[in-house]
């Protein structure tokens, strides 16, 4: 579907707190279009976290650097299955060179967009790397830039479609029993020349036709229904989305808020390390000099 993949394209390009907004608008166009399963299907694109944000950000930055690592992903399952040593030896290093050098580009990239990552954030981009190279969804999603997390191991799967609604051929039915029905069918002798009445067949056709319609009625009526709940339904799927969207942003602030007190708090304790030995060396140089000024006056 090309404008979900234009949508997807542009959403994921975003940093993300700016996801849930573009989305809901992108959402809004499509049900103004009448289109509900294109609007169902980008309702469901997930926000990035920080982590697939920067993945994202390295394969639109580097595609080949980010491509030729992800191609090294065939060559090691077939040295693998060979128990070829060498060669799997010297595309592990390759792999290795190759993710600690977009793992520095990313830290950079980071930096530059207003985000510099913690060391947890960098961690998760080599572990997400890596698993591209054994997953193929995770390499389809990290070449299209449209990770939406931390990649393990699993497939991806899109939202499925509804289906139209049935249609009802009643009204069909009634018109092809009411033509094969001509009036006066059926009547006696008895009765020809009489004030013609509704016959027996009239009566039955009329039957069927006010049956029809009235199923054919009950039929659309039950179909608005499913729609307006199908919209009820996607409109407080979309706000559970977004409130989701929203505790995962504040996790990830929390994580990164974790992550710097946790680096401050390793400073924080050699800077006292160094403090309580830089005390014990002028002790003791004190305590030298105090001897010194003793043994001088003696």
């Amino acid at each position: 579907m090309t404008d979900l993949e234009d949508a997807a394209t542009e959403l994921y390009a975003l940093a993300p707190e700016d996801f849930v907004a573009a989305r809901t608008a992108r959402v809004k166009q499509a049900r103004a279009a009448k289109d509900r399963p294109l609007a169902a299907a980008i309702g469901a694109l997930r926000k990035p976290t920080r982590t697939a944000w920067l993945v994202n950000l390295l394969a639109r930055d580097d595609p080949d650097a980010v491509g030729s690592l992800l191609d090294l992903g065939d060559a090691l399952r077939a040295a693998q299955d060979q128990r070829d040593g060498a060669t799997l030896r010297e595309l592990s290093a390759r792999r290795r060179k190759a993710i600690d050098a977009l793992v520095r580009r990313g830290t950079t990239l980071g930096r530059e967009a207003g985000h510099p990552p913690t060391e947890a954030t960098l961690n998760e981009v080599a572990q997400t790397l890596q698993a591209g190279l054994g997953d193929p969804g995770v390499a389809e999603q990290v070449r299209g830039a449209r990770l939406a997390g931390a990649a393990v191991y699993g497939g991806f799967g899109g939202p499925a479609e509804p289906g139209a609604a049935p249609s009802d051929g009643g009204g069909d039915l009634a018109a092809l029993l009411a033509a094969s029905m001509p009036a006066g069918k059926g009547r006696s002798s008895k009765d020809k020349g009489k004030a013609s009445g509704p016959s027996a067949e009239d009566e039955e056709a009329e039957r069927v036709r006010r049956e029809a319609a009235e199923r054919r009625a009950a039929l659309e009526q039950a179909r608005d229904q499913a729609r307006e709940a199908l919209d009820e339904a996607q409109e407080a799927a979309d706000r559970a989305t977004e409130e989701a969207d929203r505790r995962a942003e504040e996790v990830d602030r929390l994580k990164e808020e974790l992550a710097h007190a946790e680096d401050a708090e390793r400073e924080a304790g050699t800077a006292a390390r160094a403090a309580r030995e830089e005390v014990r060396s002028r002790r003791a140089a004190a305590e030298e000099a105090e001897e010194a000024l003793r043994a001088d006056a003696g």
